[in-house]
């Protein structure tokens, strides 16, 4: 019997050839997919045709879909870092809100699944802690800090969505409200916090409770 008629063809439920499926490795071929296709267009099945196994295969590796679409979420959330801490505040946030305009503006399927899922994840909430308390320790209140958060937020989200929308590539726009937003949060950062500060304050106080 010669070699042909000892190859077999691929196993149904087995993952590719020389691939070992894991949790890891699904996330991974998901969020190409979500890419590719749209997010849209995604489901465990498509999935599991493209992996080349049976859908029920994927359950061994996440709860369904929500868990995994959670999962490409904190994975694309949790990719983003913050820039180094070695410039004064305001500077700072002006370099992490345009690092983070871009991050999401080169990738809009995985933007809109993490505007959508990044809260409910434990990435958000992190990369909020760590933007937090490096404001706090570079002198700033941490109800202007929290003020702060919202405000990068803001500017760079409703950027974003106006410049897909749009299709439009120019950051001017960005550039402008960014500067106009960080000058009244130096502003305020010399000041006591005013009482809307503090009750954002508190809400995230309560939130955390």
């Amino acid at each position: 019997m010669n070699g042909d008629h000892m190859t077999r063809p691929a196993r149904r439920g087995a993952p590719p050839a020389g691939e070992r499926l894991t949790r890891g490795t699904v996330i991974t071929r998901a969020t190409a997919l979500i890419e590719r296709d749209g997010a849209a267009a995604f489901s465990l099945r498509s999935l599991a045709k493209e992996l080349n196994v049976r859908p029920a295969a994927l359950y061994n590796h996440v709860e369904g879909l929500d868990d995994l679409l959670d999962a490409v979420a904190a994975r694309f959330l949790a990719g983003f870092e913050l820039t180094a801490a070695d410039e004064h505040w305001p500077s700072w946030i002006r370099a992490v809100a345009s690092r983070l305009h871009g991050h999401l503006r080169a990738r809009p399927e995985l933007t809109h699944l993490a505007l959508s899922r990044g809260p409910d994840t434990a990435a958000g909430p992190a990369l909020m802690h760590r933007f937090l308390e490096h404001l706090v320790s570079a002198g700033v209140s941490r109800a202007v800090a929290h003020l702060a958060w919202h405000t990068v937020l803001t500017v760079v989200i409703g950027s974003v969505q106006q410049e897909h929308a749009r299709n439009r590539d120019r950051t001017d726009t960005f550039d402008a409200v960014l500067a106009v937003a960080m000058n009244g949060l130096v502003t305020i950062a010399h000041r006591d916090p005013d009482d809307r500060a503090t009750a954002l304050l508190h809400d995230h106080a309560v939130g955390r409770a």
